[in-house]
């Protein structure tokens, strides 16, 4: 015994906390799943799997509805999983991140953070499995603003092409 506990409790604490296994209770939890949906994966996510693939479509599409015609802004079209990356024609930073969080109320990962110290990318992307097709709309709305506006300082010149959204400043979702 050490310190009054036994070895053997002492050395699964350590272990529980160095050890990456899925839980006994997580393990029931998808077991009970499988075992409600004749041990198909299929059959058990389906409602999970229509939601992404709607999240997805009117992802897709909205990026197309705003930046289709402006051509300076390109994405990604997977066939399924929870992100698209959208391409610009400027750095994407930490610091526009900031500056498009605070002012337009809008959130993504700029790709950066997915490459080496010190590598420059031109590169966001977004998030869509959990929101609803009403926040997909007002998120893509608040997208298209702050790059329209990003744009426009760049260029010196409006970006007619892109729909203007009219999302006020400091906005929060």
């Amino acid at each position: 015994m050490a310190g009054g506990a036994l070895l053997a409790d002492e050395l699964s604490k350590i272990k529980s906390m160095l050890t990456v296994n899925t839980s006994p209770i997580a393990q029931a939890v998808i077991g009970g799943k499988l075992i409600a949906n004749d041990f198909s994966l299929v059959a058990a996510n389906a409602k999970e799997t229509a939601v992404y693939q709607a999240n997805l479509a009117q992802v897709l599409s909205g990026l197309a509805a705003r930046f289709r015609a402006a051509g300076q802004v390109t994405w990604n079209e997977p066939e399924g999983g929870f992100f698209v990356v959208v391409t610009v024609p400027f750095t994407v930073d930490d610091a526009f991140l900031e500056h498009t969080a605070s002012e337009y109320g809008v959130l993504f990962t700029p790709m950066h953070h997915f490459y080496g110290a010190g590598t420059v990318s031109r590169q966001l992307r977004l998030s869509i499995s959990t929101l609803t097709p009403e926040k997909i709309e007002e998120g893509l709305d608040r997208l298209a603003a702050a790059i329209t506006a990003r744009l426009t300082a760049t260029t010196g010149v409006p970006t007619a092409d892109i729909p203007s959204t009219g999302v006020p400043t400091g906005a929060a979702s």
